[in-house]
């Protein structure tokens, strides 16, 4: 049997030396460029009340018992700590309230690459504005994080859930058949979707190609044209209008590049009420970031309040890097100060003077021959060497 204290627990990693340099400069990066953009950082509790995390439906949640029986869960997502924030500590003040994180995160998964059940996530939410304005800031905000923390090749899916919403109204669909077409979308389910577009026989041809085809659904600026001339129902004329002005200040931003439409894009959180987006990378196979507009959360903490944001997966944007070859988790330092014999306190005030002048310093702890001093260097992961004698 495997002696567990010298385990972690299922999901969980050690970062090793180098690795965690490394992810220090990806976290830094992307807190500088939220700060750049005018967002506060805020930090909220590992753990909250049970029902305070619930009422985003998460599934998966670490859940624990405190000495007077409350039922607690560690936070498996941020949009809910951060609504609880704003509605209970913030209420009056900036009537724009635009907040940032970098937060440990929980939830049970089934591990595999990028996917850990404890992960890292850096995010924003901006609440009290409502409007395409804010949904392409957010969307703009996200490919620039990426881009400071290293990442450069990426795609932006952009979908919308009043598209899927009123195509459903427009098919007919009751709430079961609403539940499983999201289903089948969170799933990437084609076969499913076929079936539910041919069981549907009173419905207009159109409708039943769109509902058919609504994974594959994407594309550019074209595609929302084609679409509109295919819907009658408000709502998905609505989604469509305001995908269109999303995307064209994205274009005013200078990011349109990233950015392509995915009609049938569904998150696995039930919360998002209008755009919602994920950014991708060639080489990964799940979204590295993504977020949307979530309107209605608020209401449940007491406060009516537009909203929209992002995550994007730090664990995740490290590992692209690595395997990319963009980062490394080699070591290194500026200098090594080593000393003979009685000669510790100069050798003190010389690593002193050094990182006044802003140099990483190794101070070695033993006094030690010029030979000896030259050949540890290397062994101290330094670029340079003071002997002080």
């Amino acid at each position: 049997m495997t002696n567990k204290v010298y385990q972690v627990p299922y999901g969980t990693k050690d970062i090793l030396p180098g690795e965690m340099k490394a992810r220090r400069r990806i976290e830094d990066a992307i807190i500088r460029v939220f700060d750049k953009w005018g967002y506060d950082e805020v930090k909220t509790p590992d753990f909250e009340y049970a029902d305070t995390l619930g009422k985003v439906g998460t599934k998966g949640d670490f859940r624990f018992f405190d000495r007077d029986n409350n039922l607690l869960a560690l936070r498996s997502d941020m949009t809910a700590p951060i609504a609880r924030l704003t509605a209970t500590r913030l209420q009056g003040g900036e009537p724009i309230k635009r907040l940032c994180y970098l937060a440990n995160l929980y939830r049970y998964e089934e591990i595999q690459a990028g996917r850990q059940c404890e992960f890292e996530q850096a995010g924003v939410e901006l609440l009290g504005a409502s409007g395409p304005a804010a949904d392409a800031e957010i969307i703009v905000l996200a490919a620039e994080a990426l881009q400071a923390a290293g990442v450069q090749q990426f795609a932006i899916s952009l979908g919308h859930v009043d598209f899927i919403n009123g195509l459903a109204q427009e098919a007919g669909f009751d709430a079961g058949q609403v539940n499983r077409l999201k289903t089948c979308l969170r799933r990437h389910d084609a076969v499913g979707m076929q079936q539910m577009a041919e069981a549907m026989g009173n419905i207009r041809p159109e409708i039943k190609r769109l509902l058919a085809d609504l994974l594959f659904l994407q594309g550019g600026a074209e595609l929302l044209e084609r679409v509109r001339g295919l819907v009658t129902n408000p709502q998905c004329l609505s989604a469509l209008q305001d995908l269109q002005r999303i995307y064209e200040l994205v274009e005013a931003y200078g990011a349109a590049r990233y950015l392509s439409f995915d009609l049938g894009l569904y998150r696995s959180l039930d919360y998002y009420t209008g755009m919602l987006f994920e950014a991708y990378l060639p080489e990964m196979g799940y979204p590295i970031a993504g977020g949307g507009r979530y309107d209605k959360m608020m209401e449940d903490f007491g406060l009516s309040c537009p909203a929209t944001g992002f995550a994007l997966g730090v664990d995740r944007v490290a590992l692209a890097l690595e395997r990319s070859g963009l980062v490394s988790a080699v070591r290194s330092w500026d200098v090594l100060v080593a000393w003979s014999e009685g000669k510790l306190p100069e050798a003190i005030a010389k690593a002193v003077a050094l990182r006044g002048e802003g140099r990483s310093v190794k101070l070695c702890t033993e006094a030690m021959d010029l030979a000896a001093a030259a050949a540890a260097v290397k062994e101290y992961c330094c670029s340079s060497l003071v002997y002080v004698s």
